[in-house]
């Protein structure tokens, strides 16, 4: 019997390692399979982080270029006003109308692309409140003050917000607690 037994131990042995070795294999795979997964979440999260910084930088670009826009305009309108008695009572000169034209479109493209959904949403307000004033023509000038405060408070709050999102971007991104402490 003992000798029956010596005679399988080197197959059982051989069929063992090999299982042994299959199992190894598939497990590294396993780890290699997450590891790639992980790699490749992390590459699409850092695009993604990158992509909303640029963005919310250029908007807030083109958001300050619109307010200066904006305030240009509404000076123009003012002083008009002081003649006519009414707001917006002549057409703006042809470099305001065009300043504030590239700059809406500027704001108008770069609103689309903004990731969070309730910051779209305020931006968008905001857009909407900026362009008020220009829309007054041969308005009441103290219902054009009113709309064009209500705008800039607009414009400062949303750029708040967006400052306040891009800060979050960089304290919660991959590597901010490494780079902070640094």
């Amino acid at each position: 019997m003992d000798s029956g037994w010596m005679a399988v131990w080197p197959v059982a042995a051989f069929f063992l390692g090999g299982l042994a070795t299959q199992l190894t294999g598939w497990l590294n795979h396993r780890r290699q399979r997450a590891e790639k997964a992980e790699d490749a979440a992390a590459a699409f999260r850092q695009r993604r982080e990158e992509f909303e910084l640029d963005h919310l930088q250029r908007l807030n670009e083109a958001l300050q270029v619109l307010g200066r826009a904006v305030g240009r305009a509404h000076h123009t309108d003012l002083m008009t006003s002081r003649q006519t008695g009414l707001y917006a009572g002549t057409q703006l000169r042809p470099e305001d109308s065009d300043a504030l034209g590239a700059a809406n479109r500027d704001v108008h493209m770069l609103l689309a692309l903004v990731l969070n959904d309730d910051l779209r949403e305020e931006v968008r307000e905001a857009h909407r409140l900026l362009n008020l004033p220009s829309g007054m023509h041969r308005s009441d000038v103290d219902q054009a003050e009113s709309a064009f405060a209500r705008a800039v408070l607009a414009l400062d709050a949303v750029q708040g917000r967006i400052a306040e999102r891009i800060r979050e971007i960089y304290l919660t991104g991959p590597g901010a607690v490494a780079e902070l402490n640094s």
